[in-house]
């Protein structure tokens, strides 16, 4: 990404030096190529780091066996923040409920999938925050294939559902949890 962004910025003093050289400073043929070149250059500039940050930062889990089988007397751990459409990149389209067993996924059917609790490999939080709100990361072994799941957490003062669900993973496998959990930096 690095050498992406200094290629792109040596055109870029390349093509305004060529142009504050070739054409002249009274005319407004001089500001409007400047302003069209450096408008060109910004839109290269935050595609670039888009495509490093954001594009692909959504995990995508095709794979999985969804079922219509109830999730009614479940946890729900996840929140959907809204951050004017841009939280649909970031996060899964799955709402995310345990209970003492399992972990569930329910995609937008309504239709459920579950995994052991034990089979989960990693929890820990990425670097994204959306609307005060810490994104954290589900890292789940299934048959050999590594799931990924990415949400916000629904914990409040009154609602300790996530709390309760790191604990039973610290509790089933310490290993896993990548992130302590803090009050101050959920």
């Amino acid at each position: 990404m690095i050498k992406k962004i200094l290629i792109l910025s040596a055109i870029y003093a390349f093509l305004i030096t060529g142009i504050t050289v070739t054409l002249s400073q009274k005319g407004d043929s001089y500001l409007i190529a400047i302003v069209i070149v450096s408008l060109i250059f910004i839109f290269l500039l935050v595609r670039i780091i888009y495509k490093k940050n954001i594009s692909g930062f959504k995990p995508v889990n095709n794979r999985l066996n969804y079922t219509h089988s109830g999730f009614q007397n479940l946890n729900k751990i996840s929140t959907k923040p809204f951050l004017f459409g841009i939280e649909k990149n970031i996060i899964s389209d799955q709402e995310f409920y345990f209970d003492q067993e399992h972990f569930y996924t329910v995609n937008s059917y309504q239709q459920t999938a579950k995994f052991n609790l034990k089979d989960i490999r990693e929890i820990s939080k990425t670097s994204v925050q959306i609307n005060n709100s810490r994104i954290w990361q589900v890292k789940i072994n299934n048959n050999g294939e590594e799931i990924i799941f990415k949400f916000a957490h629904n914990y409040t003062i009154w609602n300790k559902n996530f709390l309760e669900f790191y604990r039973k993973i610290e509790q089933l496998n310490p290993s896993a949890i990548q992130s302590k959990w803090n009050i101050w930096t959920m």
